[in-house]
């Protein structure tokens, strides 16, 4: 599979606003977001890497523009958190990455490994008929399509562990993202430690799986670092190679952490208690095809997070936040079981979150093996 890296150069921002102003923002918005490239634009045929997945520059003489277009096509403004979190989600803030992650690095990315086999002790899951009885999932659904998700919950499951390869890939958009603690440094929160960032989360998640004979591949590759812009369009690229690795592999579950900064400076927190234990919550997000993307079997996505929803229901009262189906792809396109796990935000320590990974992952673990 090719993938092709398109590039928002000044005039064609300049062109997208005169769109804006002569036609109106209804115009634009269908002519931008039809999920094609026009000839007006100078783009080719083919699909568009989304405006929200990979956010624009905030300065230079280009800044009014983007407002323009901020204000007109996507309707919040991406410097108000407040108005992100309610129309957009803080999951997939646009910040552009500071010095430290802008310059030039040379780096070797890590290569894909097999998750270590040190699993930890299995708990009883639930059964086939408890995880598809499912009544009053709570689902924020940010597009226009009408989903029964308890309905979708009680059908099958296409993504079945069947061999002792590799069912699991484990990987992370945003590699550096951490958790509260002396590693955040300023407001970039992220560091490049994989003991103290995401990594350390999804290493625990995979521990989890392959207790249950679940075999899992971790790919630890950044794809925030050096630089934040195109993580996705990098992800994607990594996503398939995996694939072609490891052609076994049913299920990718791409490992974030949440984040949203109030006015007062204080960070979003999002925790229950499990047995005693101060645990992270977990969001589960899903993307459509609404913005003309390619992605007609994103219903197969949502219906594997209802199962992974009700049976960490069952398993952990309180554990999950709302299933948060989007209007973005986000990479969801390249399995029949492709989700974003948001394991805690960034007001949680790296213990909570590593409590919430292996609580979800056992659920995950339950949705295939008996869902």
């Amino acid at each position: 599979m090719k993938f092709q890296t398109i590039v928002l150069t000044k005039r064609m921002l300049l062109c997208a606003a005169s769109v804006v102003i002569g036609a109106g923002a209804l115009t634009a918005a269908a002519f931008v977001f039809n999920g094609r490239y026009t000839e007006a634009f100078g783009w080719r045929e083919g699909e568009y890497k989304s405006i929200l997945n990979e956010g624009l520059p905030q300065t230079g003489n280009g800044g009014a523009i983007i407002d323009i277009i901020k204000d007109k096509l996507l309707g919040f403004d991406l410097e108000k958190p407040e108005t992100v979190i309610n129309s957009y989600s803080a999951a997939f803030e646009g910040t552009t990455p500071n010095d430290e992650y802008a310059a030039e690095d040379n780096i070797d990315p890590p290569k894909a490994e097999e998750a270590p086999n040190t699993p930890a002790e299995p708990q009883e899951l639930p059964s086939h008929e408890q995880i598809c009885a499912s009544v009053g999932l709570k689902l924020n659904n940010a597009t226009g399509y009408n989903v029964n998700i308890d309905a979708l919950c009680g059908e099958e499951l296409y993504i079945k562990p069947d061999s002792d390869e590799p069912q699991v890939l484990v990987m992370h958009t945003h590699t550096t993202e951490c958790y509260v603690g002396d590693e955040m440094s300023g407001e970039t929160e992220r560091t490049t430690d994989e003991s103290k960032n995401v990594i350390a989360v999804g290493n625990e998640i995979c521990s989890i799986l392959e207790s249950y004979g679940i075999k899992t591949v971790h790919d630890t590759t950044y794809h925030d670092y050096p630089s934040y812009q195109g993580s996705y369009s990098r992800a994607m690229s990594t996503i398939d190679a995996r694939l072609k690795e490891y052609p076994s592999v049913k299920v990718v579950l791409d490992i974030h952490r949440d984040a949203f900064v109030y006015s007062d400076g204080s960070r979003l927190r999002v925790a229950c208690e499990q047995n005693g234990t101060e645990t992270a919550q977990v969001m589960l997000v899903v993307g459509t095809n609404s913005m003309g993307l390619w992605h007609d079997n994103w219903q197969e996505n949502l219906k594997f997070a209802a199962k992974i929803q009700n049976a960490a229901e069952i398993m952990y009262p309180g554990l999950m936040r709302p299933v948060n189906l989007r209007t973005e792809r986000f990479n969801g396109h390249m399995t029949l079981g492709s989700l974003i796990l948001e394991v805690g935000s960034n007001g949680n320590s790296l213990d909570e979150a590593k409590e919430g990974g292996r609580d979800v992952a056992r659920a995950i673990a339950a949705a295939l093996i008996n869902g």
